[in-house]
């Protein structure tokens, strides 16, 4: 992945070392990527767009990435592992009993960095264009099923110490599409979408299916 905590700007870039300006420079690709991919859509976002974004040649875009495919398969990568990274990091601070955990998974897919219009267009363009989807589970596949089975894993936990009104496998399917539709209920709702509202709507299905623990809701 591309080191994130590279300290460069565009006034020191020409006095850091050559692998740092490298990453910088991949990173500023990948973020002109998403910035394309927004505003253009898939099929509009070529490497001369891309180039012109960042202010350099598309012979030093491709310096860096040889190919379009390849600088779309860095900028899903980027978005997958920035989402695996920010879930682990959310169960890790989080209280280790598995609605806690639970909790913690829905509401880290809510956190600014992750959930903005900007980002969940870019994974709507892949999964809404069919000549992206090959290349979205090639890249994002097994991160995807990670958290999916995440979530099925502490619903199977609760259900064993809780009544349950959906057997584990549903009420996984559920509360994941939820975060989905609040995901596209964000890009293309009403103006004004509420993160912590979106959290709240998830966290009632959630007692909802497991009614004993609705009055520890925090």
């Amino acid at each position: 992945g591309i080191n994130v905590s590279v300290q460069v700007t565009t006034k020191n870039f020409a006095s850091r070392n050559r692998k740092i300006q490298s990453e910088f420079r991949k990173r500023q690709l990948i973020e002109a990527t998403m910035d394309c991919i927004d505003k253009l859509g898939l099929s509009q976002t070529t490497l001369a767009r891309i180039a012109e974004r960042v202010g350099i040649s598309q012979g030093n875009v491709v310096f860096h990435f040889h190919s379009k495919e390849e600088l779309l398969d860095q900028t899903l990568r980027h978005l997958s592992d920035e989402y695996r990274a920010n879930w682990l990091a959310a169960l890790s601070t989080a209280a280790p009993d598995a609605q806690s955990q639970l909790r913690a998974l829905v509401e880290s897919s809510f956190t600014p960095k992750i959930c903005n219009r900007r980002k969940i267009s870019v994974w709507f363009a892949f999964w809404g264009e069919s000549r992206s989807r090959p290349k979205y589970m090639r890249v994002c596949g097994d991160n995807d099923a990670d958290f999916s089975a995440q979530v099925k894993t502490l619903c199977r936990a609760i259900e064993a110490k809780s009544t349950a009104r959906l057997p584990a496998a549903t009420a996984a399917l559920s509360i994941e599409g939820m975060i989905d539709g609040l995901w596209q209920n964000f890009l293309i709702g009403p103006p004004g979408f509420k993160r912590g509202r979106a959290v709240t709507a998830v966290f009632e299905l959630i007692d909802t299916i497991y009614p004993d623990y609705a009055n520890q809701a925090s």
